[in-house]
């Protein structure tokens, strides 16, 4: 027997409950000291001259001490403020490819566990133009493509994290856009969908498996966990591509095509949505259950060691909320491939 979800029906209120032409830079601004910053460049030549891979790094086997204090002030702003901090600060003008991967890595060791981001088991993840079609390829993802990308979350993990290590020629900005006051606007405009938030959705994994068992998961749209916390889900694109191409997945109903569509519109509205461009060394923090996200096109460099790079990570964090079983979708993508690699580049 199923428990029935507690269904919030009056407004949200909180840090989280914000709209971004009214935040404060300083709300979600957090510039690295240069103590930090002479830790991370001490932190980037211990690591290449120990030549690990990233298997070999946790919270234990490379600590960051000088990081303690940074990374309480990103936990607050995650979970307890706007669901989202920019670091700034970080100079990459010299580092490789790899350097750079192993220090981002180290760093977000220490905030959670990195999961399988798709089938080839990468725990370092890789943002940049392959030149793929995601309207006539089904394995196409989001990050593999130069289009602009609808507001949504990354649903397999608590805590998105990307670093800029190289940028666009043109575009590329970046926005952000706050579910619960998503969520309040739904409330107020059309209460006869606030039901479906929690219903049940399908989602394409896009030719990769997921951890549940075939190509597509189920999980509601909003969850009130064990532990209090309302956590809020978004992905209009996979939901619909899951509905279409699986037989196994009804069609969307009426109220949830509705809701997705008013969710979209709502996140796109620039009175709700806030906008920045990351510049290299730029690291955002995402906290997926409040936070969707989005990306405008891009016009990419013609020499290949110029083109617009980012790195992510997916990490279930080590102080994260907890999460009922109807909403929870922290085990990543299920890796079937002979290939197993990390995503770090190569020596």
């Amino acid at each position: 027997m199923t428990d029935t979800p507690t269904i919030i029906r009056e407004p949200l209120t909180g840090p989280a409950v914000w709209r971004g032409p009214d935040l404060d830079p300083d709300d979600y601004l957090y510039e690295l000291s240069p103590v930090e910053v002479a830790e991370l460049d001490r932190l980037r030549v211990d690591l290449s001259d120990r030549e690990l891979g990233l298997g070999a790094i946790d919270r234990d086997s490379v600590p960051i001490p000088a990081f303690a204090p940074a990374l309480a002030d990103w936990m607050a702003k995650l979970e307890d403020g706007p669901g989202f901090v920019v670091v700034r600060g970080l100079d990459l003008a010299g580092w490789t490819e790899r350097e750079a991967g192993l220090v981002y890595y180290a760093l977000g060791r220490q905030l959670g566990s990195p999961v399988k981001q798709n089938d080839r088991g990468h725990l370092l993840g890789h943002v940049r133009d392959t030149g793929k079609d995601i309207f006539t390829d089904p394995s196409a993802r989001g990050y593999q493509v130069r289009i602009a990308l609808p507001f949504h979350t990354d649903t397999s993990t608590d805590l998105l994290g990307l670093l800029c290590y190289r940028t666009a020629k043109e575009g590329g900005e970046s926005a952000l856009a706050p579910l619960q006051t998503i969520y309040n606007e739904v409330l107020a405009r059309r209460p006869d969908l606030v039901d479906t938030y929690y219903q049940p959705f399908n989602f394409d994994c896009r030719d990769e498996e997921h951890p549940d068992g075939g190509p597509f998961y189920t999980r509601v749209l909003a969850s009130v966990g064990p532990d209090g916390r309302f956590s809020l889900r978004h992905n209009s694109g996979y939901a619909r591509t899951a509905a279409h191409r699986f037989d196994e997945c009804p069609p969307l109903t009426e109220q949830q095509d509705q809701l997705l569509a008013l969710v979209d519109e709502l996140a796109a509205d620039p009175s709700i949505h806030v906008r920045f461009t990351l510049e290299q060394g730029d690291i955002v923090l995402i906290n997926n259950y409040a936070v969707a996200h989005s990306r405008a096109a891009f016009e990419d460099w013609d020499e290949e060691d110029r083109k617009r790079h980012l790195m992510r990570l997916w990490l279930v964090l080590d102080e994260g909320r907890e999460l009922a079983a109807d909403f929870d979708n922290r085990a990543g993508l299920r890796t079937t491939a002979d290939i197993r690699e990390d995503g770090l580049a190569p020596v």
